[in-house]
């Protein structure tokens, strides 16, 4: 018996081998991409998490110091524009009891500094939406969001509501 070749079938093994090659490779992009995003989430959520230790720590020396409480506003801001790692305050209370102010100026050092060590700005200023009364909110900004002293702007609008995209928290001091 004679085994007739057919000749319109050459190459066809070739072609499904290289479509398979493509798709393969088209997953794998999918998977590089999608992986490359979770590892973005889950560095939004560690300075989403520091920045809500960060200020927790500091409202919680704010209600430990109620003398000192008018400092810290000021305290806070003059800090908010740092782009060096900020000066420890004077050390003028180690071997003598520290004033209120002294301590809130120390309070604001210590977070201050952690925070701009992990890349997180810091402000403090008059909560938005209060019609009435002077709470004071503490904003923490990292990534593209950014803070002034007295601007929190990018973060949240006049009436509190945040701004879609802005890398940020708003926490009522007191």
């Amino acid at each position: 018996m004679k085994i007739i070749k057919q000749k319109n079938q050459a190459g066809v093994g070739m072609v499904e081998v290289l479509v398979a090659l493509v798709l393969l490779a088209l997953g794998v992009l999918g998977f590089t991409a999608l992986q490359l995003r979770a590892v973005e989430a889950g560095d939004e959520a560690l300075l989403r998490s520091q920045a809500t230790l960060l200020m927790r720590g500091l409202t919680e020396s704010i209600r430990a110091n109620p003398e000192g409480q008018s400092f810290y506003p000021a305290f806070v801001q003059s800090y908010s524009t740092n782009t060096t790692s900020p000066n420890a305050p004077s050390r003028a209370c180690l071997d003598q009891t520290c004033t209120p102010q002294q301590m809130a100026a120390y309070d604001v050092y210590l977070v201050s500094r952690s925070a701009f060590n992990v890349g997180i700005n810091f402000t403090m200023a008059t909560c938005p939406g209060i019609q009435s009364g002077n709470r004071q909110c503490l904003f923490a900004a990292w990534g593209g969001t950014k803070l002034s002293a007295t601007n929190f702007g990018t973060c949240v609008n006049s009436s509190g509501k945040y701004i879609n995209a802005a890398k940020c928290l708003m926490m009522e001091a007191y």
